[in-house]
């Protein structure tokens, strides 16, 4: 949920005490806190938690020029290291010598102030070189050339031209951070670099997690915009799209959407050993969604208020600390509505309970859906709670107008919330039969890849 969604919700929960409300009537501004404190466990994970939290592996594919602060950034020849394997660079230099010059394979020696290098374009990247230096390639020429360096069946290294950083970087990568957590038994963070090029567009790529063959592969998709929309033409080569690399332990992916990167900041994804299952299990932003996102937390940081409360001289600080506690819950309540779920109740709950993955393909509905709630809430508190707050004044919605003495008041004031709440209640309805069109998808999509990998199989061995 967005973060106004959460502090609505807690001045939703403050309209629920009359004395609050009689405070408000006369100026007194402190129930107001109760939003911020439906705030407060989002505000502790990115204004604190993100930046105090280590993290163990930085994958950057592609790193920024530290001016321009986009890739591909320049490195010497000599700088070059078995860590740079497939990372995104340029290299700039004079042409050495010429050895091979063809359509579908063109040869030649780069030299800048620190060494040289032998520089391979193959294929469709002959033409991508072309298009850099243009039509002359001759010894004496300088030029700056984009790629990635790599390794020949020798074991020499060479400068590959590339418009993008090889794949196998990142799956590597990834592969030892799961290694890695299996093997210490504790979390490794991994984090995951965007690749920003010139024009303000970013080089989308795809992480996929193949549990069963223990398998992480990387595809290398095309420029998009800030707003995800893929440029035309833009895309790799089928040759250097897909990287894979294996793991020595059993892994599985725990949060049901693919792991997509493109525009914005990179994702922060944890690996954590599950011991009793023997495998090590994705988790998701690691720093996010933790002991912040409790019960427990929000019991804890209500009663903190009290004395300050009581300091101040604030007479129904005991009012206003229950809809602070209630409001903390209810940003816990509504996130738990989405994918990732929260640690609800430590320490009996010690890792995330999965969310309930309602609407996973309306998040901006369903925002609008607990918005309506919030202030549906509000309306009917100041409602009901009208004659009290200003004696001889009438509630503004009576329904008993219409129903007379019939229906009590508390009946009339329960259809009422009701009729308010009718938009919400629809929405989530939509919300839930969106969950299981969404969990039918995802199941059809893991048959379909096993049917597929059972179809490879039976063609290698010559049963299909």
């Amino acid at each position: 949920m967005r973060g106004w969604t959460h502090y609505l919700s807690g001045l939703a929960m403050s309209t629920f005490f009359t004395p609050l409300l009689e405070d408000l009537a006369r100026g007194i501004l402190w129930p107001v806190i109760t939003g911020f404190y439906a705030y407060l466990p989002d505000f502790i994970d990115f204004k604190f938690r993100r930046f105090l939290w280590r993290r163990d592996v930085l994958v950057d594919p592609a790193p920024q020029d530290s001016e321009l602060r986009v890739s591909p950034r320049r490195i010497l020849i000599s700088k070059l290291r078995p860590e740079n394997r497939w990372q995104f660079y340029y290299i700039e230099g004079v042409v050495k010598a010429v050895t091979t010059h063809s359509e579908e394979l063109t040869e030649f020696v780069v030299e800048d102030d620190s060494g040289e290098i032998r520089v391979v374009a193959k294929y469709e990247d002959c033409q991508r070189l072309k298009e850099i230096i243009g039509d002359e390639l001759s010894v004496g020429v300088r030029v700056r050339v984009p790629g990635y360096m790599d390794v020949d069946a020798e074991g020499n290294p060479y400068w590959n031209v590339a418009d993008a950083p090889h794949p196998n970087y990142i799956a590597g990568l990834v592969a030892k951070a799961i290694d890695l957590a299996y093997e210490t038994g504790k979390r490794v963070t991994v984090k995951i670099y965007n690749i920003r090029m010139p024009g303000d567009v970013y080089r989308r790529f795809l992480i996929h997690y193949d549990s069963s063959n223990k398998k992480i592969r990387v595809l290398m998709g095309p420029l998009v915009s800030t707003g995800g929309l893929p440029v035309e033409n833009t895309g790799v080569p089928y040759y250097r799209a897909l990287g894979e690399a294996s793991t020595k332990h059993p892994f599985k992916k725990v949060y049901p959407r693919p792991t997509i990167i493109d525009a914005f900041s990179g994702p922060e994804i944890g690996f954590v050993k599950n011991s009793e299952e023997g495998v090590v299990e994705e988790e998701f932003i690691p720093w996010h969604r933790g002991f912040t996102h409790s019960f427990t937390a929000g019991f804890i940081f209500s009663i903190f208020l009290i004395p300050i409360l009581l300091f101040l001289g604030y007479g129904n600080y005991l009012y206003l600390t229950l809809a602070a506690m209630l409001g903390y819950w209810m940003h816990v309540i509504e996130d738990q509505m989405g994918m990732m779920g929260s640690v609800l109740l430590p320490p009996i709950t010690k890792k995330r309970v999965p969310g309930l993955m309602i609407g996973p393909r309306m998040p901006a509905a369903m925002n609008f859906a607990t918005n309506w709630a919030m202030i549906s809430l509000i309306v009917w508190n100041l409602n009901r709670s009208l004659p009290s707050i200003s004696p001889g004044f009438p509630k503004i919605i009576d329904l008993t107008k219409f129903t007379g003495s019939l229906v009590p008041d508390v009946v009339a004031d329960l259809a009422l919330l009701v009729i308010l709440l009718t938009p919400t209640i629809l929405i989530y309805v939509f919300g839930v039969i969106d969950r299981a069109k969404f969990i039918k998808l995802l199941k059809e999509q893991i048959r379909e890849k096993e049917l597929e990998e059972l179809i490879d199989e039976m063609e290698e061995v010559g049963g299909f």
